[in-house]
C-alpha cells in the first residue's frame, strides 16, 4: 500500500509526517529540522527557493520573498517577483512539494497521496484552495481535516469509550483558534470555533520589530518602506529573542544599521517576555 502522508500547512512553518509502527511519525527535512518555514524566494536569475534557505533570503532581500500566504487563501491576492506571478495556492503548492520531496527521500518511495489540515474556521472556498496547492504539488489530497480533530486524534481523544466534550486551544504562526469539541460513540464533533485569524506568533515577532524601532525614533511602516534591510534583519533578531522567552524572561535584540549589517558596536534593547 502506498503511503499516505499528513501535512500540517502551516502559516510560519509546516511539517510532514507519516503513521508508521502504530503512531505519527515526523519527517525531517535536508537541514535535520521538522519545522519547515512557509517561505518562498525567488533569486534574481529565477529560481525559485522555499523553507529555511528562503528564510535566510528574506534577511538580505525581502523583496524578492513572501510569506504568511496562507492568510490570503481563499482570496484573489498574488505577489509578483520581476516575470513571475503567484497566487497562494501556488505558493502553498512550492511548500508542498518540497514536505513530498522530504517524504519520498525519508521513506524510499513515490509519494502521491496526502492528508492536509485546515483552521476549523476556513470556508469552502479557503478549503478548496488548499486542496488546489496539494494537487499543483503533485499529490492526491485524500481529505482535508480540521486542525482541531488532527490535535484530539493525535492525543487519544479519539478513544471510542469516551463520552466528554474538550477544548483544543490552537496559538500558531498566524492564527488563534479555540475550538468546543464533542466526543461520542467514537466520533468528533465540532460544536463550535473561534478564533483571530491575523493574530499569532508571526504577529508577535512584528509587536516585538515596532517596539525596538519606537526605541530608535521610527515607525515600522515608514522603516518597511525606508530600510527595508533594517527591518528584515532586526525581524530575524526579535524572532530570536521570541524564541528565548520559553526559558528566560528576558532577552536583547541588536538593531541592525541601515544597511542589515550588525557588529558588536550595534545598540542592544531589552525587551521582556
Amino acid at each position: 500500500m502506498d503511503p499516505i502522508v499528513g501535512i500540517d500547512l502551516g502559516t510560519t512553518n509546516s511539517l510532514v509526517g507519516v503513521f508508521a509502527d502504530g503512531k505519527p511519525q515526523l519527517i525531517a527535512n535536508p537541514h535535520g529540522s521538522y519545522l519547515t518555514p512557509s517561505i518562498v524566494g525567488v533569486l534574481d536569475d529565477g529560481q525559485v527557493i522555499v523553507g529555511a534557505p528562503a528564510k535566510e533570503y528574506r534577511v538580505t532581500r525581502p523583496e524578492r520573498c513572501t510569506w504568511a500566504f496562507k492568510r490570503w487563501m481563499g482570496s484573489d491576492r498574488k505577489v509578483e517577483f520581476g516575470d513571475k506571478t503567484f497566487t497562494a495556492p501556488e505558493l502553498s503548492s512550492l511548500v508542498l512539494r518540497s514536505l513530498k520531496a522530504d517524504a519520498e527521500a525519508h521513506l524510499g518511495k513515490p509519494v502521491s497521496d496526502a492528508v492536509i489540515t485546515v483552521p476549523a474556521y476556513f470556508n469552502d472556498h479557503q478549503r478548496k484552495a488548499t486542496k488546489r496547492a496539494g494537487e499543483l504539488a503533485g499529490l492526491k489530497v485524500r481529505r482535508i481535516i480540521n486542525e482541531p480533530t488532527a490535535a484530539a486524534l493525535t492525543y487519544g481523544f479519539h478513544d471510542r469509550g469516551a463520552e466528554k466534550k474538550l477544548i483544543v486551544i490552537d496559538l500558531g504562526g498566524g492564527t488563534f483558534d479555540v475550538t468546543l469539541m464533542e466526543i461520542s460513540d467514537g466520533t468528533l464533533e465540532i460544536v463550535s470555533t473561534s478564533g483571530e485569524s491575523f493574530l499569532g506568533g508571526e504577529d508577535f515577532t512584528d509587536r516585538l520589530v515596532a517596539t525596538v524601532l519606537k526605541t530608535i525614533g521610527q515607525q515600522l511602516e515608514i522603516a518597511e518602506v525606508r530600510t527595508p534591510l533594517l527591518v528584515s534583519r532586526l525581524r530575524q533578531e526579535c524572532d530570536v529573542a521570541k524564541c528565548r522567552f520559553k526559558d528566560q524572561p528576558e532577552a536583547f535584540v541588536r538593531v541592525p544599521a541601515d544597511n542589515g549589517e550588525i557588529n558588536d558596536q550595534s545598540r542592544k534593547v531589552k525587551v521582556t517576555r
